[in-house]
This record gives C-alpha cells, structure tokens and sequence, in this order.
C-alpha cells in the first residue's frame, strides 16, 4: 500500500472523530476536561453538513441556528449518514475561536482567532500566531483522547453502544450518557486483531443506522 492508500483508508478516522465530538458535546453540554486539566468549551456552530458514505450525491447540508440540536441532522444520522464538515466554536478561558473543519482531510477554513490585545503590528503578529499555536494544542489533545479510544477495546465494547443509543434517542443527553472514565480505560486493539477483524481500507461503522 502506497501513502495515497494508507491515508485514503485512514480518512474515515475524521468523521468519526467529528461523531464522537458531536456526541460528547451533547452529553457535558459542551465543557471538556481536557487530560491536561484544562477546561475548553466546545459546541457545533450553523454549519454541518452530513452525506452517505459511498454516495456523495446523498447529503444534507444544514445552516444556521443550531443545527446539530436539529431534528432533521438526527434523522440524517439515524439514515447512516456522516459528517462530511462541520463550523466548530471552541472557547477557552474567554477567548474564543470559530473554524470550519472537513472531516475528510481535518483541514480547517475561515478560522477566527480571538480579539488581539497589542497594539503595536509586529506584537500583533506574534500574538496571532500564538493563538493559532493554542487553537492546534486544543485540536491535538481532543484528537489524541479520541485516538486512545478508538484505538482501545473500549470503542466496540462501550463507546460505540453509547453513541448508537444517541442516535436512537431524542432525549436530550446528560454525562451519565457518556461512558464512565473506567470503562475508557481499555486496552490497545492490537495490529494483529484490527487487520483480522476489519480491512484496512474499510472505513469503520461509527454509528450504523438501524
């Protein structure tokens, strides 16, 4: 396998891990407790588009509002779609960040940094690549918890009954939705076990629809 091949049979990992994002806001009302032991706030901002895996023509792009709270982003969920992009809002000790993210590549556009405090252009600079270095932090340690789940038995084993109950439900959900720490705290899937159990270049079921 090539590393077009390799990072083409990986792609699924980003519309999963916007899933679980989705997921997990939901459950803590968007407060994360990042591993670290800070605190960011997360929500999914007007922007999310959702399509079919195989079928591109079959997508449901929604704007405006909150429209991860829809009932219709539900039901697109419910019919096996994935999120394709989402507008994502991350906050962290009052400063506040707004980006669009492809699931696909991770890419993110339009990011809007927090409001500058210096004054002078050259301090501005150092100032706007220090909040795009704190943004990349955030992204890299969301990413990282996700990885240590998906990665672990405890992706088959409790995360993904958890967010398939989600999909299911319409009430809304409470941490007590979320899968419990001790129950995250599962062991490595090994090399050997993954290729067994699932092709590489089969992307994973997420959240399958009933």
């Amino acid at each position: 396998m090539d590393l077009i091949d390799l990072i083409n049979s990986r792609s699924f990992l980003g519309s999963e891990l916007l899933m679980w994002l989705w997921f997990k806001a939901e459950c803590f009302d968007g407060v994360f407790d990042m591993q670290s032991g800070d605190r960011v706030e997360l929500s999914f901002d007007d922007q999310l588009t959702l399509e079919a895996y195989m079928a591109e023509t079959e997508r449901n792009s929604f704007r405006g509002g909150a429209p991860a709270f829809s009932p219709e982003a539900k039901t697109a969920l419910r019919e096996g779609k994935r999120v394709q992009s989402a507008k994502l809002c991350v906050i962290k000790e009052g400063r506040e960040w707004a980006f669009r993210v492809k699931a696909e590549t991770l890419g993110l556009s339009g990011v809007k940094i927090p409001s500058l405090l210096s004054k002078e252009e050259n301090e501005q600079f150092y100032e706007r690549m220090y909040l795009l270095d704190e943004l990349e932090e955030i992204l890299d340690a969301l990413y990282r918890e996700f990885l240590e789940i998906r990665l672990s038995t405890a992706w088959q084993e409790v995360m993904l009954p958890a967010m398939q109950a989600w999909i299911k439900s319409d009430e809304l959900m409470t941490p007590t939705s979320y899968p419990d720490a001790d129950s995250l705290k599962a062991p490595l899937i090994s090399a050997k076990a993954g290729a067994a159990s699932k092709p590489a270049a089969e992307p994973a079921e997420a959240a399958p629809a009933e």
